[in-house]
């Protein structure tokens, strides 16, 4: 029978941190062993990184360990985004294969971790296995791992998210089974995994219609519905009584449709991107996302109360999908998420304790999320991705 246990710390010290999420995870959770071990943990464990590693390994004899750094941690029990904190999950799962990885390039010219990850996750076997990703942001570009894992040979479904810190620095810290490594990628892959379910939710709602895309020049948009870009920004800025171009290009985003034959502005049908950038002389605008003429795009504008409630509709998609419990879940959430969108804390996890349960989860909140969907691997901003294991 499979068993899956969880512990959260908020202790600095590794010792009492790794002792306190050890008991919680798999004592108490009574695992007859361990198969694999998880761990997401805060900036203020990036000194003793080491340390809980080999912690790890000395109380569990477990050397499957994969996990990251991340701007918070996520449990059932609690969300932490301010001060330490830490989350260990451990597995007994005998009728599923784990793979834990963590890559770096040693040397400027030895294999590049695109490639390194490429070779560990081809020889997987099995059905499309299941791969939680975590890449450092600072030093790796995310595309360039959403190429490759759209080529794998074995289809692996991958879901995951940016690891990072709290700002102060740009390093983080990633686990494998005989490493910590800084900058660099990682994750914890499932072979045959006989079911898992995946949801996306987003932060933003989209305002008014969808508008075609009627001229772009290099990476400039410059018209929509045949009016300038830039006269339709400031427009709307206007009408959400945003002040200046700076907070505009902050809260008010654009909304891209996966598919363009039919498409949909919520959940996992939709990119939010940042405009990053205005051109005055061509009132154009730009964005990070790649867009052609012909395309439509919606803008969007996040809130607390439209993050919650696309939260509560996919809870309830996933429900419906599988209503028994999960036998566990990881949940990529990003950073601007969690309290400091919604004023007040554990909003997204007591809404996926009260739908779906009181189940082993963990994960953490970054820079970035990735989900795999029928066109491919994509790369998320502003939602968070839950992902449910059925054993």
């Amino acid at each position: 029978m499979n068993r899956i246990g969880v512990g959260i710390s908020k202790e600095t010290d590794p010792e009492i941190a790794i002792s306190d999420v050890i008991n919680s995870a798999v004592s108490e959770a009574k695992l007859p062993e361990v198969n694999w071990v998880l761990i997401f943990f805060t900036e203020q464990h990036f000194v003793h990184a080491g340390r809980l590693h080999e912690l790890i390994i000395e109380k569990t004899q477990c050397e499957c360990i994969a996990g990251c750094s991340g701007m918070g941690v996520i449990s059932l029990e609690e969300e932490i985004t301010n001060g330490p904190g830490l989350v260990l999950m451990a597995g007994y799962t005998p009728e599923i294969r784990p793979l834990a990885l963590a890559k770096y390039q040693e040397l400027e010219y030895s294999a590049g971790v695109t490639q390194q990850l490429s070779e560990a996750l081809n020889d997987l076997s099995g059905n499309k296995p299941l791969f939680f990703f975590f890449a450092d942001v600072f030093q790796h570009q995310p595309h360039n791992f959403i190429n490759m894992f759209n080529f794998l040979n074995n289809k692996t479904a991958v879901f995951g998210g940016g690891s990072c810190n709290n700002g102060s620095h740009e390093t983080s810290i990633q686990f494998g089974p005989d490493i910590v490594t800084l900058n660099g990628a990682g994750g914890l892959a499932f072979e045959e995994v006989p079911e898992f379910r995946a949801g996306v939710t987003q932060s933003c709602a989209t305002l008014g219609d969808p508008m075609f895309v009627t001229e772009v020049k290099d990476d400039l948009i410059l018209s929509l519905d045949g009016i300038p870009a830039l006269e339709v920004f400031t427009e709307i800025a206007k009408e959400l009584d945003i002040k200046n171009m700076e907070e505009a290009t902050q809260k008010l985003l654009l909304s891209f449709p996966l598919d363009l034959e039919q498409p949909i502005f919520n959940g996992e049908g939709t990119l939010a991107r940042h405009v990053t950038g205005i051109d005055l002389e061509t009132k154009g605008i730009t964005t990070a996302e790649i867009v052609h003429q012909g395309g439509v795009l919606s803008f969007a504008y996040r809130s607390p109360k439209t993050a919650e409630d696309d939260l509560k509709k996919m809870l309830l998609r996933l429900k419906n999908q599988n209503p028994s419990m999960p036998t566990f879940g990881m949940y990529f959430n990003c950073a601007s998420r969690g309290e400091g969108l919604y004023g007040r804390p554990n909003v997204d996890t007591q809404l996926i304790r009260e739908t779906l349960g009181d189940f082993p989860l963990i994960g953490f909140f970054g820079a970035y999320e990735m989900a795999q969907m029928p066109l491919g691997v994509q790369l998320y901003t502003y939602t968070g991705i839950l992902v449910l294991v059925y054993l």
